[in-house]
C-alpha cells in the first residue's frame, strides 16, 4: 500500500489513514477538516454499496485523516507490479464493474482500493472509492499525483473516461508500463490528447491481436470510443483467464523482428510528433489573423494553379528526374516535386514542403519584407546512383542529408539547433506517356543527429 494511504492502529482499533503531509497549521489553512464531511463508496462484488466516511484526524509526523479500516490494495500499484499481473487483471475487472455501479463523480483510479486476497471482513472483489479530495491530497503529499494523471484523459468524462482508464490500465498490465508518458504534466496530457503511444502489439510482443486492438481502441484519440461493458465482456469475469493466455509464444526471429519494428516505430512517431507540433507552433499567426490567412490561401491556390502546367519531366533521363525531385526541396518547389512523381509516391515529402512554403509566405506577409532568418530546411550532399534501367522501368538509389528546423533548446549553445537525418532512398521509376516519373520511394534512415552550431 502507499506510504500515504495505509492501515494503522489508533487506540487499539484498526483504521485506514490518508496522510496529508501537512502539519497542523497547514492542515487548518488548507481547510482539509472539511474532508471529514465527504463520503466515499464501498462496492461489494454482489453490487451492494455502502458509504465510507472519515472518522477524525490523528496527528502523527503530519496530519492523517482516518476512517474505517479497509484492507485493500491500491489498484494502480497492482497494475504496475510485474509480479502480480493476474491479480492486477482481476482487480481491474472488479474496479470496472464497481465503477459502473456507482454514480459518484469520477476520480482517478490511482486512489481506488481493491481486495484481491481473502482475509478480513470483506469478500474478494470489494472496492473502496475514497473521497476524491482525500486521495488527491495524499497523492500530492507522496509526489505521486503526476503519475496518477497517466490513467485519466483530461477531456473525457462519464463512460468514455471509465473505458479510457480501463484500457490504459490493461495496457499497463500487458505491456508493463503506462501507455502515456511525459517529462511534465502538460507534456503528459498533450501526449494523451494526441494519442502518442507505442502500439500494444509492439510494446508486448506476442500479444493476441484482439487484445491489442481493444486496448488501442480504448486509448486512441482517432478511434471511435469503446465502452466499459465491451471491455468487461472481452476480458471476461474475474479468474476466468490469466494474462499469459493472451500471449502466443514467439521464435527468436519473430521476437527480434518485433523489437526492430518497435524501434523504427518510435523513431518515426517521434519525428512525426515533433514535425506536427513545430508546424502548429509556427502557424499560430495564421489563426491570429483570419484575414491574412484567407488572402494568403487565395494567393497560394492561384499560384499553384498557374504553375501546375509549367513543370514537366519530359525529355529527362531517370537520374535527372530523381535529382530534380530532391533539388526541389531546397526551393520549396512542391509543384516540381509533384511533376516528378505519380501514384501517390512522395506524398509525405510534398506535404512537408508545402507546409514550409506556406509558413515562409505567412511570415513574410506578417512581418513585412524579406525574412531575416530563414529556417534551416533542405537537402544536402545528394548522391544518386542508377541501379538498373529498361525501356519501361528504372531503379535508382539516393543518399542525402535532410535538414529540419530544431524544436528544442540546446543547453550548451543556448540556441534552438536544427536537426538532420542521413537517409538512403530506393526509388522506382516508370516510363509512361513519353516521360519518366517516380512511382515508389522506400526510405531508410541511416543516421539521426543534432546539428552542432558554433
Amino acid at each position: 500500500m502507499s506510504k500515504r494511504i495505509f492501515n494503522f492502529d489508533l487506540d487499539g482499533k484498526a483504521v485506514l489513514g490518508f496522510d496529508t503531509g501537512l502539519k497542523a497549521k497547514g492542515f487548518a489553512q488548507a481547510k482539509l477538516g472539511l474532508s471529514l464531511t465527504h463520503s466515499g463508496s464501498i462496492v461489494y462484488p454482489s453490487g451492494e454499496t455502502e458509504s465510507w466516511r472519515a472518522g477524525g484526524v490523528a496527528e502523527r509526523e503530519s496530519m492523517v485523516v482516518w476512517g474505517p479500516s479497509f484492507p485493500g490494495e491500491l489498484l494502480t500499484e497492482l497494475i504496475t507490479d510485474p509480479n502480480r499481473k493476474d491479480e492486477a487483471l482481476n482487480a481491474l475487472r472488479f474496479w470496472l464493474k464497481a465503477r459502473i455501479l456507482i454514480e459518484a463523480p469520477y476520480s482517478s483510479p490511482a486512489g481506488a482500493l481493491v481486495i484481491t486476497r481473502q482475509g478480513g471482513p470483506f469478500p474478494i472483489g470489494t472496492v473502496l472509492f475514497p473521497p476524491e479530495r482525500l486521495v488527491r491530497r495524499s497523492l500530492e503529499a507522496e509526489g505521486a499525483a503526476f503519475a496518477a494523471e497517466a490513467w485519466v484523459h483530461p477531456e473525457l468524462d462519464g463512460e468514455e473516461l471509465t473505458a479510457f482508464s480501463a484500457a490504459a490500465m490493461l495496457y499497463g498490465i500487458f505491456c508493463g508500463a503506462p501507455p502515456f508518458s511525459g517529462d511534465t504534466e502538460n507534456a503528459l496530457r498533450q501526449n494523451i490528447r494526441e494519442g502518442v503511444f507505442v502500439p500494444p502489439q509492439l510494446a508486448a510482443p506476442g500479444l493476441e491481436p484482439e487484445m491489442a486492438a481493444l486496448i488501442s481502441l480504448g486509448i486512441s484519440r482517432r478511434a471511435a470510443p469503446t465502452s466499459p461493458n465491451a471491455i468487461i465482456e472481452f476480458t471476461g469475469p474475474p479468474f476466468s483467464r490469466q494474462v499469459s493466455s493472451w500471449f502466443k509464444p514467439l521464435s527468436d526471429e519473430e521476437a527480434f523482428k518485433i523489437h526492430a519494428e518497435r524501434g523504427q516505430y518510435i523513431k518515426k512517431k517521434n519525428r512525426a510528433v515533433k514535425r506536427r507540433r513545430f508546424v502548429i507552433r509556427n502557424t499560430a499567426a495564421i489563426a491570429a489573423s483570419i484575414i491574412i490567412f484567407f488572402v494568403l490561401s487565395l494567393f497560394v491556390r492561384g499560384m499553384i494553379r498557374h504553375r501546375a502546367e509549367l513543370p514537366t519531366t519530359r525529355g529527362m533521363a531517370p537520374i535527372e528526374v530523381v535529382e530534380a525531385y530532391y533539388n526541389a526541396f531546397n526551393d520549396l518547389d512542391h509543384v516540381m516535386m509533384t511533376a516528378c512523381v505519380t501514384g501517390g509516391a512522395g506524398r509525405e515529402d510534398i506535404d512537408m514542403v508545402i507546409n514550409f512554403f506556406v509558413i515562409n509566405r505567412v511570415r513574410q506577409a506578417y512581418e513585412g519584407g524579406p525574412l531575416a532568418d530563414r529556417s534551416v530546411f533542405g537537402i544536402r550532399d545528394l548522391s544518386v546512383r542508377l541501379l538498373s534501367e529498361t525501356d519501361s522501368g528504372a531503379s535508382l538509389e539516393a543518399d542525402y542529408t535532410l535538414w529540419l528546423p530544431g524544436t528544442e533548446l540546446d543547453e550548451e549553445s543556448g540556441l534552438v539547433l536544427p536537426t538532420a537525418t542521413l537517409n538512403r532512398d530506393l526509388l522506382q521509376l516508370t516510363f509512361e506517356r513519353d516521360l519518366w516519373r517516380i512511382t515508389n520511394i522506400e526510405r531508410e534512415q541511416l543516421i539521426d543527429y543534432q546539428a552542432i552550431v558554433r
